[in-house]
């Protein structure tokens, strides 16, 4: 369990407005969860944000709601929680060769920096180019 000052700290970053300290955030969380019931609400808020990240070795792309259920997951999995995870039309995760494929499909030009890569991801987000799923998470 958190302290007090370590919650605020850590929802701090969670509702920071740049997508990549949210995306730190949650790559820590996933990677240790915090066991923390006072955090699942700020989670569960971030099921909805559609912001471009990077995240994973090799780098992968892929939406800070995609991240924010894996870390619910973990939180539930660290529990021993029988509950799901559900997220519907999830942009699958790209890797860097499959992002670039996409964009030269769509005539979007990129460099190959994580910066050019991002903005390729969002313009192909808004154009409805990215694939999609149901990202279903159980045990």
């Amino acid at each position: 369990m958190y302290t007090d000052a370590e919650l605020a700290e850590t929802v701090a970053a969670l509702q920071d407005p740049n997508p990549s300290e949210r995306a730190a955030m949650l790559k820590a969380l996933w990677a240790w969860p915090s066991q923390d019931d006072r955090l699942l609400l700020h989670l569960e808020e971030l099921l909805e944000d559609t912001a471009a990240c990077v995240f994973g070795t090799p780098p992968r792309f892929g939406e800070i709601r995609w991240l924010a259920a894996q870390v619910i997951f973990a939180e539930f999995k660290a529990r021993q929680r029988k509950d799901r995870v559900r997220l519907e039309d999830a942009v699958k995760p790209l890797n860097r060769d499959e992002l670039t494929a996409l964009a030269a499909r769509a005539g979007i030009d990129s460099d190959a920096s994580l910066s050019g890569l991002l903005s390729a991801f969002a313009h192909l987000q808004k154009l409805g180019q990215l694939p999609t799923a149901t990202l279903e998470l159980r045990l």
